[in-house]
């Protein structure tokens, strides 16, 4: 590797986008660029640009200036407004292939060095309502359903043996970050529940199934691996499971939330975020314009991320088995990082507070 890297993260506004952005900008030893259809609100020492990547020559426009990339970090993603039922439609799997298309299309001739995919769990078929093998192993993955991981995947082998370069793809479990308006991002979903529930004067419920066991990762874990991968030849061309090395349940962390937002630990009661939670948008808005945070409109933080919530918690559809994966290979490979999940989704808290997104 000689000269400086210059790092391109697609998608820089979701978790995963934001916590490499947050690791990568401001360094000496690279030039960090991220891009995303919206303006960001950090890393203002990182050069930001602006494109919708379902868009090819939209993408070709903004990544000419910057054909000079060594490496990509992909971690864009289009989303239906209905989370889970687009997660099986094969217009949307199309539309996710043809956006990394269309950004390999824009840096063809680029001196790309390596490229980071990001999948997960659905590649185990976990969304499609069957139990997926416990623990899942990268070569369980089941290619008998649609699903743009592996569509990616194939287009990225392909270009890689064109091109000469490397990738690595990770497979985290549920991610845990700090994003404003993501698509998937438990932690949002729980504070500005938590938040709403000090407003009305209630206590804080666990809302989903009791008995869930699960992991996470942290999304500066993941990128962690990123750049770790980028620096380990026997991460090439190769999948990998990703998580924070514990388990959790989700109900036994409510008594740490509730104590972190100082309300009463109340009795779990089943409850569809999805349907409850954007009717209170006035009512975030009193609390944020009362606190002066830096995103008054309760959708643009949360977004889909209510829909998630109830996914993630499987409040209405117990899985028939806890969605555990191995992350043996990864740690055999050389990358033995972990992180408490119960003190990263506290963290992941703090930072919002303290970044005036949820009241501190």
């Amino acid at each position: 590797m000689t000269g400086r890297r210059k790092v391109l993260v697609v998608g820089a506004l979701g978790m995963v986008g934001r916590a490499a952005m947050e690791r990568f900008a401001g360094r000496a030893d690279l030039q960090a660029v991220g891009l995303a259809r919206r303006a960001a609100d950090f890393a203002p020492d990182a050069l930001w640009l602006r494109a919708d990547l379902r868009d090819a020559e939209a993408a070709r426009a903004a990544l000419a200036p910057h054909r000079d990339v060594t490496h990509l970090v992909y971690a864009a993603l289009n989303e239906q407004p209905s989370l889970v039922k687009g997660w099986r439609s094969a217009d949307n799997m199309a539309l996710n292939t043809q956006m990394l298309a269309h950004t390999l299309d824009a840096l063809d001739g680029a001196p790309l060095e390596h490229v980071t995919l990001l999948q997960g769990t659905k590649a185990y078929g976990v969304h499609t309502g069957r139990p997926m093998r416990v623990p899942a192993r990268e070569h369980d993955a089941v290619r008998d359903h649609v699903n743009f991981y592996f569509d990616q995947q194939d287009l990225v082998t392909a270009r890689a043996a064109r091109n000469g370069f490397a990738w690595t793809a990770f497979r985290p479990q549920i991610v845990l970050g700090l994003a404003v308006g993501s698509a998937m991002n438990p932690v949002a979903a729980l504070g500005a529940y938590a938040v709403l529930c000090r407003k009305q004067g209630l206590p804080l419920r666990y809302p989903g199934h009791p008995h869930l066991l699960t992991e996470c990762t942290d999304a500066r874990l993941i990128a962690e691996a990123i750049e770790w991968a980028w620096g380990a030849p026997q991460a090439h061309g190769d999948v990998f499971n990703i998580a924070n090395g514990d388990v959790i349940l989700w109900a036994t962390l409510f008594p740490r939330l509730a104590a972190h937002f100082g309300l009463p630990l109340g009795d779990a009661a089943p409850l569809r975020m999805a349907e409850a939670m954007p009717a209170l948008a006035p009512l975030w808005r009193q609390v944020a314009e009362r606190e002066g945070l830096r995103v008054a409109d309760l959708d643009a933080l949360v977004g889909l991320s209510w829909q998630y919530a109830d996914a993630t918690f499987a409040s209405q559809r117990p899985l028939a088995v806890p969605p555990i994966v191995s992350t043996i290979r990864l740690r055999q490979a050389g990358f033995a990082s972990c992180i408490d999940t119960e003190e990263c989704i506290v963290q992941h808290l703090q930072a919002m507070q303290a970044q005036g997104y949820l009241p501190r």
